[in-house]
C-alpha cells in the first residue's frame, strides 16, 4: 500500500496552500486550531475552510480523515505511519541534480545550510547521488571561489567538512551563485532542484508586484538580485539564521529612500511570511538597495560629499589609464563622467560586499571589442588597487559599455554608435510579432530598425544584430532578448541592454546595402495590388456562438475563411497555441494569426461571439478574435501591410474598440487606409 501512495502522488494536483494546510496537520499530534492554522498561512479562516474542503480525496489515500474536536480544532484520524507517508509525500527530498552546475550549486547550498557544523562527505555525496571522490573534487572547485567572497571551507581528516563565514558572508555567496548558475527556465531566480522554495518565491513575487513603482528604477539585472536576495533572506530567517553586522552596510551610511524603501520592504515580508525581521536585516537589505544599478533616472539620493569626490575621482583616475592619450577629450563627455560616477556609486558597494551582478552580455561584450575590454580592464586597476579585491570581468563588462558610448560620441578609435537591425520573431511571422514590432519602433526610435520574422524563417535572421522574441529559440547562435507581447519596464530593459552592447562597430565592419532590381520591385507592387484587394475581398465580421471552445471557434475560423485549405489551416492555428497562446487578455481580444502554405489569399477578419463575451474561462473574458492568415508567398510589403493591422490594435484605441465590437465600417475603414499607406510608400500611387 505503501509504494502504491507513493507512487500515484493523490497531492500531485492539491494547491501549494492546501498541501501547506495538510502538512501542518500531519506534522501535529495534537488537534490545530484554525485561528493557528490561518495564522500559519496569513490568509482568514474562510480560505482555510474553503481549502479543507477538497482535502477528502487525497486524504483517504493515506487511510486517514480530517477530524473536527470541539473546542480544540482539527486533527488527522489514523495512526503515526498513515502520517509519516503522507509527509514523505507531501514534502518529498529535491531531486538529484542533472548537471555539474546544478550540482555545484546543490553542494552549496548544503554546506551553506551546515554552515558552522562539521558534516561528513558521505552525506553530500547522498543527497547529490554520487560519490565521494566526485564531492571531493567539486569541494576542490568551490574553494577558492568562496575564499575571496570571505568564506572558508576546511576538510578535517576522518571527520568530515566544515563551512565558516559570517552570516552576511554567507548570504553573499549563496545569492551571488544564484545569480550565476540559478536555472531560469521556467522558474525565474531559483534553481530547478525547487530552493529556496515554491511558497518562499511565490511570496517574494507579490511583495515585488506590489512594490513596483518604489523598484521600477532598478535595471533588470538588479531586480532579480534583490528577488533572490529577499528569497535566501526569508528562508535563513526561518532558520534563525540572523544578520548581525552587514558588510556593506557598514561601509557608508545609507540615504533615506533606500532605508525607507527596506523598512517597506521587510514589513511586507513579515506580513507576507507572519516572520519577524530585525533591524540589522533591514539594514542588510537597505545596503543591498544601494549596491542596485539604476536606470538613467534614479530616486537614489547622492552620497555623502567626501564619498562623492572620491568616487569622481577615481572615475577621472580610471579614464586616464582607459586610453591616455585621448583621456583630456574623454573628460569633456559630460554623460561618461556623470553616468561613470553613477555606476561606480553602486559597483563599490558590489564589490565591498561581494555580491555578484552578472552581466547577461558579457561574453558578447568580450569577443566583440577585445581591445576595448583589455583597455577597461586597465582602468579598473584603479579600483583594484583601492580595494584591495579583484575586479570580476562581469564588472568590468558593464563599465566597457560606458567608454564605448563615449568614443562612439568622440569618433576617435574607428568606433561609432549605429542604427542596428533587431528580429522580431514569433511562430507565425505576422499578428503578434507586428504588435511587438511597433512597440519596439517607438520606444527605440532612432536606435532600431525592425525586421519581423516567423521562427522557421531562419534565413532572414542573418542580416540582424540580435533577436527579440515572445518565444525561446534554441536553434541559432545568434544573440535573442525573450519578451512578453506587451511589453513592460523590465521587457524595455533587456532591449536596451542589448542596444547598448551592439550598438559600437568598427567604421570597416558596416556593410553595404544590396540594391534592389526595378524587375523585382515591379513584381512585387503587381503582387501588392493582386493582394491587397484579395485581402478587402475577404474581409467579413462573423458571429459564434458564445460558448464555444478554443478548438470550435479555430475549426469554424477554418472553414469559413480557409476553405481550400481548412484542416491544415485548423492545424496550424493549434499548434501555434501549444507554443504560446493567442489569447490576448490584456486587449480583450483573441488573435488568431499564422503565415503558411496552407491558405492561398490574405485574410483579415472579425470573429464576434454571441452577447459581446467569450464565456468559457481559457478566454479570459475577450470580447472578439480577430484572424489573420498570410500566404507564405507572400512579399514583405504586404507582411508589412498585415503588421499596420496589428500595429493598428494598440496604436488606435478606435480600431480596437470597433475589433471588440465588431463594428465593419470602422475595421474596413482602417484596413483601406493601410493598403493605401502602402501602395503610396512603394510608388503605387493611391487607391482611386
Amino acid at each position: 500500500m505503501e509504494e502504491t501512495v507513493v507512487a500515484s502522488n493523490p497531492v500531485r494536483n492539491l494547491s501549494p496552500r492546501l498541501v501547506r494546510l495538510l502538512e501542518l496537520l500531519a506534522r501535529s499530534d495534537e488537534p490545530v486550531k484554525i485561528d493557528d492554522l490561518s495564522a500559519a498561512l496569513n490568509t482568514s479562516r474562510r480560505t482555510v475552510f474553503r481549502e479543507l474542503e477538497s482535502a477528502d480525496e487525497a486524504l483517504s489515500a493515506f487511510h486517514t480523515a480530517l477530524l473536527s474536536i470541539p473546542g480544540k480544532g482539527l486533527t488527522l484520524s489514523g495512526d503515526s505511519e498513515s502520517r509519516q507517508r503522507m509527509l514523505e509525500v507531501l514534502t518529498p527530498p529535491p531531486p538529484h541534480p542533472i548537471s555539474k552546475r546544478e550540482r555545484l550549486l546543490r553542494l552549496l547550498v548544503e554546506i551553506i545550510a551546515n554552515a558552522g557544523e562539521v558534516q561528513k562527505l558521505f552525506y553530500y555525496a547522498s543527497v547529490l547521488g554520487v560519490s565521494e571522490s566526485t564531492v571531493s573534487n567539486d569541494l576542490d572547485e568551490l574553494e577558492d571561489w568562496l575564499s575571496v567572497r570571505g568564506v572558508s571551507v576546511t576538510r578535517k581528516s576522518g571527520m568530515g567538512v566544515q563551512c565558516v563565514g559570517t552570516e552576511e558572508a554567507l548570504r553573499a555567496a549563496l545569492v551571488s551563485r544564484f545569480m550565476i548558475d540559478g536555472d531560469s527556465g521556467g522558474r525565474s531566480y531559483t534553481a530547478s532542484f525547487d530552493f529556496p522554495g515554491e511558497d518562499i518565491e511565490m511570496g517574494v513575487r507579490e511583495i515585488l508586484r506590489r512594490k513596483k513603482d518604489a523598484i521600477d528604477w532598478m535595471t533588470a539585472e538588479s531586480f532579480s538580485l534583490i528577488a533572490v536576495y529577499l528569497m535566501v533572506m526569508v528562508d535563513r530567517l526561518r532558520k534563525s539564521r540572523i544578520a548581525t553586522n552587514s558588510r556593506v552596510s557598514g561601509h557608508v551610511s545609507m540615504g533615506a529612500f533606500q532605508n525607507a524603501l527596506a523598512e517597506d520592504i521587510t514589513a511586507e515580508m513579515e506580513h507576507e511570511f507572519s516572520l519577524p525581521v530585525p533591524e540589522t536585516e533591514r539594514q542588510a537589505l537597505a545596503g543591498w538597495i544601494q549596491a542596485c544599478r539604476s536606470k538613467q533616472d534614479s530616486p537614489l539620493e547622492p552620497s555623502p560629499v567626501d564619498r562623492r569626490t572620491l568616487i569622481q575621482s577615481l572615475a577621472m583616475r580610471m579614464i586616464d589609464r582607459f586610453d591616455p592619450p585621448i583621456a583630456a577629450i574623454l573628460k569633456t563627455n559630460e554623460q561618461l563622467t556623470r553616468l561613470l560616477s553613477l555606476h561606480l556609486e553602486a559597483a563599490l558597494l558590489r564589490l565591498q560586499g561581494g555580491i555578484a551582478l552578472p552581466n547577461p552580455l558579457e561574453e558578447e561584450l568580450i569577443k566583440n571589442y577585445p581591445k576595448e575590454y583589455e583597455k577597461t580592464r586597465r582602468a579598473v586597476k584603479v579600483l583594484e588597487e583601492r580595494l584591495g579585491i579583484p575586479v570580476p570581468s562581469n564588472e568590468i563588462s558593464f563599465i566597457l559599455i560606458h567608454f564605448l558610448a563615449a568614443l562612439a560620441v568622440l569618433g576617435e578609435r574607428n568606433i561609432r554608435r549605429r542604427v542596428l537591425r533587431a528580429g522580431i520573431v514569433c511562430v507565425s511571422g505576422i499578428g503578434a510579432s507586428y504588435m511587438l514590432a511597433y512597440q519596439v519602433r517607438k520606444r527605440f526610435k532612432g536606435e532600431l530598425e525592425v525586421e519581423v520574422s516567423g521562427c522557421d524563417d531562419k534565413a532572414s535572421w542573418a542580416d540582424v544584430d540580435f533577436l527579440v522574441s515572445t518565444i525561446p529559440l534554441t536553434e541559432t547562435d545568434k544573440p535573442f532578448v525573450q519578451v512578453n507581447t506587451l511589453l513592460g519596464a523590465e521587457d524595455y530593459q533587456k532591449i536596451q541592454t542589448a542596444v547598448d552592447a551592439f550598438a559600437f562597430i568598427k567604421r570597416d565592419a558596416e556593410q553595404p546595402a544590396r540594391p534592389v532590381s526595378l524587375e523585382k520591385r515591379l513584381d512585387s507592387l503587381i503582387e501588392i495590388f493582386m493582394q491587397s484587394r484579395l485581402l478587402l475581398d475577404n474581409f467579413a465580421v462573423e458571429p459564434i456562438k458564445a460558448d464555444c471552445s478554443f478548438e470550435e471557434l479555430v475549426h469554424f475560423a477554418a472553414a469559413r475563411f480557409a476553405p481550400e485549405n481548412p484542416e491544415s489551416v485548423r492545424s496550424a492555428l493549434m499548434d501555434r497555441e501549444s507554443i504560446v497562446t493567442q489569447i490576448v487578455s490584456e486587449l480583450g481580444i483573441v488573435l488568431l494569426h499564422i503565415r503558411s502554405a496552407c491558405n492561398a489569399a490574405p485574410v483579415f477578419a472579425v470573429i464576434v461571439p454571441e452577447g459581446g463575451k467569450f464565456t468559457q474561462p481559457y478566454f479570459k473574458h475577450t470580447k472578439s478574435c480577430a484572424l489573420m492568415l498570410l500566404p507564405e508567398t507572400s512579399p514583405h510589403e504586404v507582411s508589412e501591410l498585415m503588421g499596420g493591422i496589428s500595429s493598428a490594435l494598440i496604436d488606435l484605441p478606435l480600431f480596437l474598440e470597433a475589433v471588440r465590437a465588431g463594428n465593419q465600417e470602422t475595421i474596413r475603414a482602417v484596413l483601406e487606409r493601410e493598403i493605401t499607406e502602402i501602395l503610396a510608400r512603394f510608388g503605387g500611387g493611391t487607391l482611386p
